[in-house]
C-alpha cells in the first residue's frame, strides 16, 4: 500500500509538467474576437514555448475565401515567441485563422481565432 501511495504521490508531482507540455496560444494580434479598424498586413500569435516552424500550418479565410499563405509568409520569432504571418494585400470584413504547430518536445496544439474589421 504505502509503495502505490509513493508512486502516486511521484505521479502527482509531475502532473504539472504533464499539463505544461504542450504549446499554447496565449495572445493574438489582432486580438480574438476584436473589432479593428482596417485589413491586417500581418498576424501575430505568441505562444507559451518554443514550437518547430516547418511544422506550422495556418489557414487564414477572410470573407469566407482563403488567403494565400506559405513558409514564406510565416516567420518564427525565437526571443519573444512569437510567430509572425505576413498576409498577401487584401480588402475583407470577416476573419477566421485556423492553426496548428508542433512544440519544440514534440507536442502538437491547434485552435482558431475569429475578428472583424468594421466597415466605414
Amino acid at each position: 500500500m504505502v509503495t502505490v501511495l509513493r508512486w502516486l504521490s511521484v505521479c502527482l508531482a509531475c502532473l504539472p509538467s504533464w499539463v505544461g507540455a504542450h504549446a499554447h496560444l496565449l495572445h493574438t494580434e489582432p486580438p480574438a474576437n476584436a473589432v479593428i479598424g482596417q485589413s491586417p498586413q500581418q498576424l501575430r500569435l505568441k505562444f507559451s514555448e518554443p514550437i518547430e516552424k516547418k511544422f506550422v500550418r495556418i489557414k487564414v479565410i477572410a470573407n469566407a475565401q482563403p488567403l494565400p499563405v506559405n513558409a514564406e509568409n510565416i516567420q518564427w520569432d525565437a526571443v519573444t515567441l512569437t510567430l509572425l504571418v505576413n498576409l498577401p494585400t487584401h480588402v475583407a470584413n470577416n476573419y477566421e485563422v485556423q492553426w496548428s504547430v508542433l512544440a519544440k518536445d514534440g507536442h502538437a496544439s491547434r485552435g482558431q481565432f475569429v475578428f472583424k474589421v468594421k466597415t466605414p
